[in-house]
């Protein structure tokens, strides 16, 4: 039996983000370095004083909006919201009509997978149910409780929506989890088992009283800065900028699906590698020895030109994450540019990998890398500290999480013949 090696692209583009939802806006913003940076507010220190001052807000969206059947809000968490309207964006983006009537995707819908990474998993359901439970009892207990947390939540009602009939799951691999998503799918329309894919990530960590944030500021992760930016690869780096969560989908399919089509893609999908440090819960192992092997793996005889980074703002993490690309490419003026963008969103832990390969894939297309928000640099490092053209034919993407989780994909552009 011949092996099948599909050529992967990337067609269509769904953002939901603190910055701005659909494509468009999402990255003029993004070019423009607009933050979305909240103070906490006082509810959330009832019983805790909290380090990290602030935090990015989730991106609240209603249904109907997007000409999408408003009645299923009830029953549907925040995150699966944002997860189904940034997969009608990334549908329409991709020049794939939805039909409002039936809400059908207008391929094979058997050849289409739908593959979500999410890190923690939306919990504000399950709080409130348990307030109604067992704290006060006036409040009206969801009987929809469970089908509103579980993780396969915003698949499947994408699936339900859209039509979608082919392979559908959830991953969980941390703050890895988009990219996973995204490299999992790649490598099921690349093996000829799918046509086409919807892959991202989506997280929210929204609640009313701060649970999830003092989770992460009780260890130490978030920034301490004095005006919530987390500053990556600054000397004056104190930790991660909390952001509430987001979604962002993408689609996929072969290169020879997407031209028969008509479509132009934003970029190709030459590789996807990823590994465990299989060393500490939540620290990333110093030395990055398992990250600089899956980088080298993915990278072989390539040229880079642009590296996404993960490029938190925590000590341990930028210090190893630096490390490694000064091994990998030597000095600065051999590196390729360099940057994070952590330093203008913050971090949404599951949609983050997700996010940051939409950005990798528009500066391929666009031939630019956003700015890096942050000063006093550490040394020998080719960071993009204003907006740069830059005539990118292979950039990277790599995302790191709690557990050990390293992830990484690699983007090319595609030569107009």
């Amino acid at each position: 039996m011949k092996a099948v090696n599909n050529r992967v692209v990337i067609t269509g583009i769904g953002p939901v983000t603190a910055i701005g939802t659909g494509k468009e806006s999402f990255w003029r913003n993004l070019l423009d370095g607009i933050a979305n940076i909240k103070e906490i507010p006082p509810k959330f220190e009832n019983n805790y004083r909290f380090k990290s001052r602030f935090f990015v807000p989730f991106p609240l969206v209603k249904l109907e909006e997007y000409q999408l059947p408003g009645k299923y809000e009830v029953i549907m968490e925040l995150s699966t919201r944002a997860a189904v309207v940034a997969t009608k964006l990334a549908l329409e983006d991709a020049g794939i009509g939805v039909k409002e009537q039936n809400l059908r995707l207008p391929v094979d819908p058997a050849r289409c997978t739908i593959i979500l990474g999410t890190g923690i998993c939306t919990l504000k359901a399950g709080f409130d149910a348990h307030e109604a439970h067992a704290l006060n009892p006036s409040l009206r207990y969801n009987r929809m409780v469970i089908p509103m947390i579980m993780p396969d939540s915003a698949t499947s009602w994408i699936s339900i929506l859209f039509g979608i009939k082919g392979v559908n799951y959830t991953i969980n691999a941390s703050c890895a989890s988009g990219t996973v998503a995204i490299g999992e799918a790649f490598l099921r329309i690349r093996h000829g088992l799918a046509d086409m894919a919807l892959a991202g990530g989506v997280e929210c960590l929204k609640d009313e009283s701060g649970t999830i944030m003092r989770g992460f500021d009780s260890m130490g992760t978030l920034t301490t800065s004095n005006d919530g930016y987390p500053r990556p690869f600054s000397h004056e780096r104190s930790g991660f900028l909390f952001a509430e969560g987001g979604a962002c989908i993408l689609v996929l399919e072969s290169l020879e699906h997407a031209m028969e089509r008509g479509i132009t893609p934003y970029a190709e999908i030459l590789g996807y590698s990823a590994n465990s440090d299989a060393y500490n819960i939540v620290q990333m192992e110093p030395a990055g020895t398992q990250v600089r092997a899956m980088l080298k793996e993915l990278i072989r005889e390539k040229k880079i030109d642009y590296f996404n980074t993960h490029g938190t703002g925590t000590q341990l993490n930028d210090e190893t994450e630096a490390q490694v690309i000064r091994s990998l490419f030597g000095e600065k003026e051999t590196q390729p540019l360099i940057n994070s963008t952590k330093s203008i969103m913050g971090h949404s832990i599951g949609a983050s990998g997700a996010i940051e390969a939409a950005v990798t894939a528009l500066s391929v297309q666009q031939s630019v890398v956003h700015k890096n928000l942050t000063a006093n640099v550490m040394d020998g490092l080719n960071l993009a500290l204003v907006n740069l053209p830059c005539d990118i034919h292979v950039g990277i993407s790599a995302s790191y999480g709690f557990g050990g989780h390293n992830a990484a994909l690699i983007f090319g552009k595609l030569e107009k013949s």
